[in-house]
Formats: structure tokens, sequence, C-alpha cells
């Protein structure tokens, strides 16, 4: 326990921190200086908080944890890494590395690891928002899986890494603000009151990237 309380102070300064500077990067124009900036610091903030979250349930093992730790860090490690990715259909540079391979297939293991606690009866916590997050996790290891093993294929465009970077970015958006709003907004009722930004990010991920497709087609060739 004494090793477990620093973390928890440490992990919930930088989560409580990480909400409100990730509302820069979704504020400013995409690309510009100041939006780098923002994204950052949501990062390293981000990557403070996996950590301990990571150590904490190392000394403490709890589903829920373990699921939201799971999703939170392939999300926000396949969001900045895709920026290092472009093109992986005509540069072999930016085709998947074993770091890649490892954290999604990592991840993409843990999620089937807790859909069968649940399964089993084994979950020690909210079993339905342990269960989102697994599928939102196997959902992202998935795709980037496919991405990886066919990276010309469907659905390839030169700017999906734009698309991928935005909806894994507010994928790991939300799952910080869950945690932070099924432990501090508790007049929500459970399990709205984690699954909330879940619902909201996952709705705006798709408005936004159907509109930045609009959008680009609209412009002359």
């Amino acid at each position: 326990m004494t090793l477990f309380q620093p973390l928890l102070v440490l992990h919930i300064s930088t989560g409580l921190a990480a909400v409100v500077i990730g509302l820069g990067p979704l504020l400013t124009r995409k690309g510009s200086r100041v939006h780098k900036l923002w994204g950052r610091a949501f990062v390293g903030l981000m990557t403070t908080l996996l950590v301990c979250a990571w150590a904490m349930t190392a000394l403490h093992f709890n589903t829920y944890f373990l699921a939201l730790s799971a999703t939170a860090s392939l999300t926000l490690f396949s969001g900045v890494r895709v920026l290092r990715r472009k093109r992986p259909d005509i540069r072999r540079e930016d085709r998947a590395r074993p770091l890649d391979w490892l954290a999604t297939l990592g991840v993409f293991a843990i999620g089937v690891w807790v859909l069968a606690l649940i399964a089993l009866g084994r979950s020690d916590g909210p079993p339905v928002v342990s269960a989102a997050l697994a599928y939102g996790a196997l959902s992202a290891a998935s795709w980037d899986l496919w991405r990886f093993s066919r990276p010309a294929d469907w659905p390839f465009s030169p700017d999906l890494w734009r698309y991928e970077h935005l909806v894994k970015m507010l994928g790991a958006y939300a799952a910080v603000l869950s945690a932070f709003s099924g432990n501090f907004l508790t007049f929500l009722p459970p399990p709205w009151s984690q699954l909330w930004p879940t619902a909201l990010f996952q709705s705006m991920a798709v408005i936004w990237t159907a509109t930045l497709i609009v959008q680009r087609r609209a412009r002359p060739a």
C-alpha cells in the first residue's frame, strides 16, 4: 500500500490535468503550432497517468482498471504512432514496426481476457462498463492489425492517417473523461456516468470524420 498511495495521487492529479488540457487540441486549428503544443502536453499527461494505472493494476488487480488502461493505452499509442506512419502503402519505412505489433497484440489479448473474466463471473468491476471497454480495445486492435498486415488495401486513402489520428485521440480523451466522470460526477446514474463520454466522443468522431471526408471530396482536384 505504501507505493500504491503516491501512485494514486499522481494518477488522479495527471488525470484531472488531462481532462482540462485535452480540450486544447480539440479547440485549436489542426496542424497549427498551438495544436501541437497542446497535443504534446496531453500525451505527456496521459503517458504519466497510464504508467501509474498499469502499476496500480499490477499492485491491486481490477478488471475495470485493466480494460480501461488497455483501451486508453492503445488509442493513445496508436493515435501518436500513426503520425509517423502516414503512407505505409508507398513507403516501407512507414509500415508497422515490431513495437506496433507487440502493443496491439497485447491489448487484443487483454480484451479477450477481460471478456473471459466477465463471462466466468470473475469481474471485480462494473461488468457492463468493463465489457464495453474490452470491446473497444478489441475493435481498435483489430483495425490496427488489419492496417498493419494489409497497408494498401481498403479503405486506404492518402488522408487516412488524419482520420485515424482524430478517432484515436478522441478515444483516448473519452477514456480519461470516463474515469473522471465515474469518480466525480456521482449524480449521474451508473453505468452511464462512465459510458456517456464514450458514446459522445464515438459519435463525434464519426460525424467529424464524415465532415472531413465530404470537405476533402468537395475541393477542386
